[in-house]
């Protein structure tokens, strides 16, 4: 899938309280933790220190360090700088720029069935992805298109399963669909997906997920050995002038999401996965 976390935040606290310890309680709120959590919390005692520090002393660096972190990590200006080591190398374009064998999409995660929609649900990034890739094989090329996911949790069904559901709704025949149901993270997704690729003499990709996690992405299929023609389906854009210049929660979201891929770019490196 290509939103791994350091800290995975697919795991739920279990209903069942009756093995409640206080280590469980702590390695339930790990797991919810994100990449930008931290740093909001950071500044915010930087600038609570700051202040302390300017009624004792006159010193107010350290409270000016603390407001103007809080504001680049909220403000879309610095979020969209901050996204370009990971976008800027994919220009902005509706179709691949070369032909391909098959359109890979990658997943991102589900919500379980509940008894009141007793179906799974997918996620925002994973219903853009299949929106996306569903519209090449319509309007670009007819090909053959895998999707990779496997199961979030223990006792779930694949999230490419829900993919197939989705990619057939788009109008992608049911018969031009594979699914790769084993991955839980990217590299998985590249490793078992080339398996699956490489059965049906696949050797040349269009790969379809959002810009900022396209370079581990990209970077884990090529790997494997195949080709990899970047078809991403999301930028970092500005949108409306008037709000994108107010620092907001969807700037904090798309920050979350860079350091996530840049950390994973890193961590990904050193594993020896790309």
């Amino acid at each position: 899938m290509a939103r791994p976390r350091l800290f995975d935040r697919k795991q739920k606290i279990p209903a069942d309280l009756g093995g409640f310890s206080p280590s469980s309680a702590i390695n339930a709120i790990i797991a919810t933790v994100t990449y930008t959590q931290p740093l909001l919390i950071l500044f915010l005692l930087m600038t609570m220190i700051g202040v302390l520090r300017m009624r004792r002393h006159g010193k107010f660096l350290l409270t000016i360090a603390g407001v103007l972190g809080l504001f680049l990590v909220s403000w879309h200006p610095a979020a969209w700088l901050f996204s370009r080591h990971l976008e800027a190398r994919y220009p902005v374009r509706p179709f691949p720029p070369a032909p391909a064998q098959a359109i890979v999409v990658l997943s991102s995660s589900t919500s379980p069935p509940h008894f009141e929609r007793p179906y799974p649900l997918p996620d925002k990034e994973t219903y853009q992805r299949c929106e996306f890739a569903s519209w090449l094989h319509k309007h670009w090329q007819p090909l053959p298109v895998l999707a990779c996911g496997g199961p979030t949790a223990e006792r779930r069904q694949a999230v490419s399963l829900t993919m197939r559901q989705l990619l057939e709704r788009a109008g992608v025949p049911s018969t031009m669909i594979w699914t790769e149901e084993r991955s839980r993270s990217t590299h998985e997704n590249a490793v078992f997906g080339a398996e699956v690729l490489r059965q049906h003499g696949i050797t040349t990709i269009a790969l379809v997920v959002e810009a900022r996690a396209m370079p581990r992405a990209q970077a884990c299929f090529q790997k494997e050995g195949l080709k990899v023609i970047p078809a991403p389906c999301e930028f970092v854009e500005f949108e409306s002038p008037q709000e994108e210049f107010i620092p907001s929660w969807l700037a904090i979201k798309r920050n979350e999401d860079t350091l996530h891929e840049t950390v994973g770019l890193a961590w990904y490196w050193l594993r020896g996965w790309i």
